[in-house]
């Protein structure tokens, strides 16, 4: 590729400090793969360090110089600021182990849960809500990152919390661990007393910087020759968690601003779905239309605000019409294998609850009926260790409880594989089957891991962890040539052929937050706190950034946005001048819908040829077609309750009270009020005084 004269100013940057600075798609990555070529060229790979955002970014640059160098070299230090910071300390002859969030999250909870109140005069009474460990954690992640101002002014909540954060640094020094504060605190210090002999350092989306990483930064280029950093301040996102562009504004005075955009979507277009739930099918057309087109599955992404909340339903849409997905950040809970065996060690470890769940599960290896038949007996307090059918079952968990002291999680985990659903999946021929040994592997690729963080590892710690946010449920898929489906925080730095921006309602893009922290970070950089409306508007700052400067910037070609807003939500403010195009719902693959010819002299099953569904009723029909058309086109069923119709009234008054199209509507209290009083009906119940108290419900 053929570089603009900004970024041949980058490459031929000699000695010294140099910031480059430029908006998505400007090329920014490209100079400084540039200049480590023409670096390398002249001193070893290994005296050169180039530090990524992620370790997706980190892959890409390797991919792309690897193939450029000759010779040999002893280490390519092309990585994260984290890797840098295990790589010191590793250097030094120690082996640092980082926590993941949820054992961080999980050691908080366990700490303030023994904390004694009168160590806490301010917050004390808030020692046992659950809302703040978060908190706490938001608050010593600062506390270990930046120093405070003047500690004399300091208010009560940060002084309590600074005395706990003593306390749970001299945990983790006890458990021989950090957390990623701390982990780069000990390698700066690490790198003061022996600093590294990198010649040339290259720091890439430096607009994502902390206190931390800048420190980092700073020790080790004190002995090099050159400093190259490169961000898009219009890009920066996390200022909750210290990530601010002031980090990069006072690298250096040195500049080359980088203006011409390489990277422009030749299109974007919003989608505007009729309801939620069909928005991940209409996600799949699109795809299927790219994939038409000429793009690859991996050359394709959709990104979403909350991976977590979304990914069942996406991932599920995606499997229907045989599209291949890559979850990232995927939840893997929800998988029933996964789910079975968690339970399943739960059980060994000592947890009887468990058993409900497992009964159900494919290690049970039973029918309905017997699942509620010995759910019955189980909640009647039977014991159900005689039972033939659990022979198997019980057998498998003395095994387990046998080797619970001496095991790690992930030997456990695959001594359930070995024995039970390896055997049940392996020789199937069903799709479904190949998905679920897909996400064991992947669970237990992610378990194995964390072992090897923690060789001492033992299962109910590990069960623990769970319990304390669930991070260790999701773990990352391996690469394969599929569609990527991630969080827009982690698609920065990152590009594709044809990007799917799903949820593009108010609530998610932008989802503003002007909720004041219990341990406010500009007390501790002695400042004055910022009013609700000044945190709104920072907010809805970041938000824009958020979606106009990374989630909108990652396409090279296509760029769509899908919104579909129930009644009382908006659609984004952000796509408001996108142009619509038209939703598109593709058949699932399999054999064409059964079409039966009219019956003569029967009644339209659609008199006002309208259908009307709901997200209760698509369910029905994902969980059996059959059910769907017996209950809801031939009415065939049940009398319906006096509670289900207050509900669908109630359903009713609301729709029509928050319809926008709705003129004749007063929006006050006493407009719904008489809007109530206008569609109310009596026959809900067959009795009167059934009738009377819907109505006392009602209003």
């Amino acid at each position: 590729m053929e570089l603009s004269a900004e970024q041949r100013q980058v490459v031929e940057h000699g000695a010294g400090p140099l910031r480059v600075r430029g908006r998505a798609g400007t090329g920014k990555t490209t100079a400084l793969v540039a200049r480590y070529l023409e670096l390398a060229g002249a001193v070893p790979p290994s005296h050169i360090l180039f530090v990524c955002r992620s370790r997706e970014a980190v892959g890409a640059v390797r991919d792309v110089v690897l193939p450029q160098l000759a010779g040999g070299f002893d280490a390519l230090p092309i990585a994260t600021f984290d890797t840098v910071a295990f790589d010191v300390l590793a250097r030094g002859g120690a082996w640092p182990r980082r926590m993941s969030v949820a054992e961080r999250r999980t050691l908080v909870r366990d700490l303030l849960a023994t904390e004694d109140p009168a160590d806490w005069p301010a917050l004390g009474h808030l020692l046992r809500r659950p809302a703040f460990v978060d908190e706490v954690l938001d608050g010593l992640a600062r506390w270990r990152t930046e120093e405070p101002a003047d500690a004399d002014e300091l208010d009560d909540a940060w002084r309590e919390l600074a005395a706990f954060a003593n306390r749970y640094a001299d945990t983790l020094a006890g458990q021989q661990a950090f957390d990623g504060p701390g982990l780069l605190t000990a390698a700066t210090e690490a790198v003061l007393q022996a600093p590294p002999s990198y010649e040339h350092v290259l720091v890439d989306d430096f607009e994502t910087a902390t206190a931390a990483t800048a420190r980092l930064l700073d020790v080790l280029t004190a002995r090099a020759r050159s400093l190259c950093v490169a961000a898009n301040p219009d890009a920066a996102i996390g200022s909750r968690r210290g990530a601010s562009p002031l980090f990069f504004e006072r690298a250096t005075s040195v500049q080359v601003e980088l203006t011409d955009a390489f990277r422009r979507p030749t299109s974007r277009v919003l989608v505007r779905c009729n309801h939620p739930s069909v928005e991940p099918e209409v996600i799949a057309g699109e795809l299927l239309a790219a994939r038409e087109a000429g793009a690859r599955w991996s050359d394709m992404a959709v990104l979403v605000r909350h991976p977590s909340r979304r990914a069942r339903a996406m991932t599920r849409a995606l499997a229907r019409h045989a599209i291949p997905a890559s979850a990232s950040d995927a939840p893997l809970r929800d998988e029933p294998v996964v789910s079975a065996t968690v339970d399943l060690l739960r059980w060994a470890a000592g947890d009887g609850d468990a058993l409900t769940a497992l009964l159900a599960s494919p290690l049970a290896k039973l029918d309905p009926v017997e699942v509620r038949t010995l759910r019955r007996r189980l909640a009647d307090g039977v014991d159900l260790t005689d039972d033939a059918r659990l022979a198997d079952l019980l057998d498998l968990r003395n095994e387990l409880q046998a080797r619970l002291a001496t095991d790690d999680p992930a030997a456990l985990v695959f001594l359930v594989w070995e024995r039970a659903l390896g055997p049940l999946l392996v020789s199937s021929n069903d799709p479904a089957d190949d998905r679920a040994i897909d996400a064991f592997v992947t669970f237990h690729d992610g378990v194995t891991r964390q072992v090897d963080r923690n060789p001492a590892l033992r299962v109910p710690v590990w069960l623990a962890t769970l319990d304390g946010g669930g991070a260790r449920w999701r773990t990352r898929r391996a690469d394969t040539d599929a569609v990527t489906v991630t969080s827009v925080t982690a698609a920065g730095g990152r590009e594709w052929h044809t990007v799917i921006v799903a949820g593009a309602v108010d609530g998610e893009f932008p989802a503003i937050d002007g909720r004041a922290p219990v341990f406010e970070p500009a007390v501790l950089s002695g400042e004055t706190p910022p009013t609700a409306a000044e945190r709104r508007r920072t907010s809805l700052g970041e938000e824009r950034r958020l979606f106009c400067e990374v989630a909108s910037t990652r396409a090279t070609a296509t760029l769509v946005a899908t919104a579909a807003p129930e009644p009382g939500v908006l659609e984004s403010r952000f796509v408001g001048d996108w142009p619509l195009k038209a939703a598109a719902i593709p058949l699932a693959p399999g054999h064409p819908p059964l079409v039966r010819p009219l019956a003569d002299g029967g009644p339209p099953l659609f008199p006002d040829n309208t259908l009307q569904l709901s997200a209760s009723k698509l369910e029905t029909y994902e969980d059996c077609p059959l059910r769907y058309f017996y209950e809801y086109v031939l009415r065939v069923g049940d009398e319906s309750n006096v509670y289900a119709e207050l509900g669908s009234l109630v359903h009713e008054v609301l729709r029509a009270f928050l319809d926008p199209d709705n003129d004749e509507v007063d929006y006050s209290l006493d407009g719904l009020h008489e809007l109530g009083e206008r569609m109310w009906r009596d026959d809900l119940a067959r009795y009167r005084p059934q009738v009377e108290e819907a109505r006392r419900d009602y209003f």
